[in-house]
């Protein structure tokens, strides 16, 4: 995939939080892993990591927890991603052997370069609000079903 599975915990706590922005509430990190099915230790690291960002402020004691501090609206996949991995995970040879780029082609280096530039716009334009809307609506499809 494009992105670690530390990213991929960052992008799933970031979009829980994201359902509760319009309430201005803080959610226990307890309740983000229990409902994102991120490991406890793993989401609390995370927690710690991102409350250095401008992106989750965090509270202490009664009715505390984390809370999205950034719009939801206006923070892109792209920069989760980047911040989390750096953007190297888009530079990499898809057969592995260098960094393909102007000094490096590999053999199917200008069609996955197409594609890189593709997967990248879209997570671009792709905001962690709108990822909570379609992730919320697709797990309560699955529930009804």
């Amino acid at each position: 995939m494009f992105y670690s599975r530390y990213c991929e915990y960052v992008i799933r706590a970031l979009s829980y939080l994201s359902q509760y922005q319009q309430e201005n509430k803080y959610i226990m990190a307890r309740e983000v892993a229990d409902k994102t099915g991120i490991p406890y230790h793993f989401l609390s690291k995370i927690f710690q990591d991102l409350t250095t960002t401008r992106w989750v402020q965090s509270k202490k004691g009664k009715n505390g927890g984390f809370m999205l501090a950034a719009d939801g609206s206006s923070l892109s996949l792209l920069e989760i991603i980047k911040w989390s991995d750096g953007i190297h995970n888009f530079n990499q040879c898809i057969l592995g052997d260098k960094v393909c780029g102007e000094d490096f082609e590999c053999s199917v280096h200008r069609k996955c370069c197409r594609l890189r530039l593709e997967i990248a716009d879209f997570f671009e334009k792709m905001t962690i609000g709108e990822f909570s809307e379609i992730r919320s609506e697709t797990l309560g499809q699955k529930q009804l079903n």
